[in-house]
């Protein structure tokens, strides 16, 4: 099994970070650094591959075959540095709520962190939405991370210590998901990782979605349509062409997939649609 410490190292360098990671704001600037060179998405399931989640697996996808993944891979990755690094970190999972419509099984993951008597939770692993920045349980205010974008976390149920992660942007608020302060273990993960990848009916199985953070937009694939968020606007793009689609996932998306894979999330999922 490889080393923790040669799996914290080749993760900094991959985002040029030479500097130790200390403060509340050297994460801040990892979990930055994180989106804008890791891509989000499925097209490793959408292909044929499986989605083992242990940190050796995570690390050679995500940092060294640069495949993307979704949350059980981005915050496993996230949650082990942090704690190599001397962290005091919890592994939990999550509920995503999209503004409660529909209600769905604890099928995602984050990251909480304890720092100086105050609880923190860190989620690179929710698509276009993630935030980057780390976020305080029970903060007066939102907090601002990218492009304009607001992030608060507050209790839904204080007697059960359940909380919802909320995006506003353009003052319109929006409920990504939420979770309670009980930590899991690692079973729990693969569990609800198993359900995630492999159950036909999930969304992993049934459409191609990507995404990844970039210095001036959000770039966010479903199928078809590929979105440029900023801070102003968003461009919806229509994909057309193989050769586009191509670009977009390995110059936009930082995907990196051979031309017989990415002809075949073309033919399955852009194409026909």
């Amino acid at each position: 099994m490889m080393d923790i410490q040669k799996i914290v190292d080749g993760y900094l360098k991959a985002l040029n970070i030479t500097d130790d990671i200390k403060t509340l704001e050297d994460v801040c600037q990892l979990a930055q650094a994180h989106l804008k060179a890791f891509c989000f998405g499925n097209a490793k399931i959408l292909v044929g591959e499986t989605v083992p989640i242990d940190i050796e697996s995570v690390y050679n996808n995500l940092v060294v075959k640069r495949r993307g993944g979704y949350c059980f891979e981005q915050n496993k990755l996230m949650y082990e540095v942090l704690k190599a690094k001397g962290f005091e970190v919890g592994q939990h999972l999550a509920r995503i709520v999209n503004n409660e419509k529909p209600r769905i099984p604890l099928t995602h993951r984050v990251t909480l962190l304890s720092y100086q008597g105050d609880t923190y939770v860190i989620d690179v692993g929710v698509g276009f939405r993630s935030p980057g920045v780390v976020l305080k349980l029970n903060a007066p205010q939102p907090m601002m991370s990218h492009l304009g974008i607001q992030y608060h976390v507050f209790p839904v149920d204080e007697q059960r210590d359940i909380y919802t992660l909320q995006m506003i942007q353009k003052e319109e608020k929006f409920n990504i998901s939420e979770f309670d302060l009980i930590a899991n273990i690692d079973s729990d993960f693969e569990v609800s990782n198993f359900y995630c990848y492999m159950n036909p009916e999930t969304i992993w199985r049934n459409h191609l979605i990507m995404s990844c953070l970039g210095d001036d937009a959000i770039y966010s694939l479903r199928d078809s349509s590929y979105f440029k968020i900023y801070d102003t606007h968003t461009e919806q793009i229509e994909i057309q062409e193989f050769k586009q689609f191509a670009d977009i996932m390995q110059n936009e998306l930082n995907a990196h997939y051979t031309r017989d894979e990415l002809a075949l999330l073309f033919n399955n999922y852009i194409k026909g649609n």
